[in-house]
Formats: C-alpha cells, sequence, structure tokens
C-alpha cells in the first residue's frame, strides 16, 4: 500500500496478529527464499481472498481474467476454463511458457497490446473485448494500471464496470490491489462486496482484495 515503511510494517503487525492463520502462509512465502506467485501457482492476492476461492471455484467453472499471473495456473488447475488477455509481450511469453510447461490444456493467455490514449480506445480494444464473448463464473481484474489519470489510472476501473454485465448469478468479480479504488467498494444492488485486507504470498507488507459476489436471481427478487 501507498504508506511509509513504518506505517507498512505497523499494519502488517496488526494484521497478522488479527489474523494468526496468516502467519505460517506468509512466512513461507517470504520473497527472501520463496519463489515468485508465479512459480508457486498462487495469486498475488490477500490470502483471505485466496482461501474464499479455494472454497468457491468448482470444476465447472469458467474463469476470465483481465492480465496473467499466478493466479492464471491458479485457477487452471482448478476450473474448466481460464482465458487471461495480457499487454505485456514478456508476462505473455512466461505464462504461455508455464501453462505449456506444466500441460495445461484449459487456459489460454492472448497477446493484446493497449495503447494508453483513450479510455474509448480501451473500451474497443481486443483487450477488453473478449471478456464479451461470453458469460463467466469469476472475473479477475489485476492488469496494467493503464492511462495516467491520478492517483492509480483508469483502466482496471473500466475493466470493472465492464465486468458487471458479463458475471453469471452467483459469480465473482475479483479486484486486485482494491485499496486503490475505494469508489469501487461502494455497495450496489444485487451484490455482495468483501474486502479482503492482510498479507498475501512473496511480499513484506499487506495488501486487499476485493470480491464481488452476484447474487443469484432468486436472492435477488426477493430482496
Amino acid at each position: 500500500m501507498n504508506t511509509s515503511y513504518a506505517q507498512k510494517a505497523f499494519a502488517l503487525a496488526a494484521g497478522l496478529a488479527t489474523k494468526p492463520r496468516d502467519l505460517w502462509p506468509y512466512l513461507r512465502y517470504l520473497p527472501p527464499w520463496s519463489p515468485r506467485p508465479v512459480d508457486c501457482e498462487l495469486p498475488w492476492f490477500s490470502f483471505g481472498a485466496i482461501r474464499y476461492l479455494e472454497e468457491y471455484l468448482r470444476p465447472n467453472h469458467r474463469v476470465f481474467e483481465f492480465g496473467s499471473s499466478g493466479s492464471t495456473l491458479f485457477f487452471a488447475r482448478r476450473t474448466a476454463e481460464v482465458r487471461s488477455v495480457e499487454n505485456d509481450p514478456t508476462w505473455h511469453q512466461l505464462i504461455i511458457g508455464l501453462l505449456r510447461d506444466r500441460q495445461f490444456t484449459n487456459a489460454t493467455c492472448e497477446w493484446h497490446p493497449l495503447a494508453d490514449d483513450t479510455l474509448g480506445t480501451f473500451q474497443r480494444s481486443p483487450f477488453s473485448q473478449r471478456l464479451l464473448a461470453a458469460e463467466w463464473d469469476v472475473i479477475v481484474i489485476d492488469c496494467h494500471l493503464g492511462f495516467n489519470a491520478a492517483p492509480f489510472g483508469v483502466l482496471r476501473p473500466a475493466a470493472f464496470h465492464l465486468a458487471l454485465s458479463r458475471v453469471a448469478p452467483g459469480g465473482l468479480i475479483v479486484l486486485d490491489d482494491s485499496w486503490m479504488f475505494p469508489e469501487l467498494l461502494s455497495a450496489r444492488p444485487g451484490w455482495e462486496v468483501m474486502n479482503f485486507s492482510g498479507p498475501g504470498p512473496c511480499r513484506y507488507g499487506i495488501t486487499s482484495t476485493a470480491i464481488f459476489r452476484r447474487m443469484p436471481w432468486d436472492r435477488v427478487h426477493a430482496a
């Protein structure tokens, strides 16, 4: 998070004190002796969000990712289909190599460059349009921030608003680094919002990952 080292250390200590179950995985995946999250097949999310996803995911689920990472391998091992779009060509090559080496035939990672000019260009680009081809059980927003609008860019909020219409009833939107976008965490009809703050794999400090669950139709109509 965007704070001083002292504030980060205090937040980490407080997070581990209130969530002692995070202590062992935090120590296990500390950077000095742990490989990258992508090598561990772990998302770079908070541990609370990872645990929630481990309980939620089913073998028939379909996942779309804005941005590829260890989460691509994490979802590929647990679901029927993963489709990721990536704008970084080096990272794209790394992910498709790992998918090939580990023989994940149910996951694809597509490279689609992004031009940092206008939000309209992003919304019309293959990077975002690939989302609209289907309805998804999980949509992950963990991509390049993009466009130099203060303070954290406009790409992830734009991807979030596109995702709202493409999640299946009962499905999830996962927004990583949710501390950057507090305006997206407000309550909205038909959605349950859970913000998991705490340590995560292969990092020294804490982070926050928000999970938005679209209510099943019967709950929405009964509300």
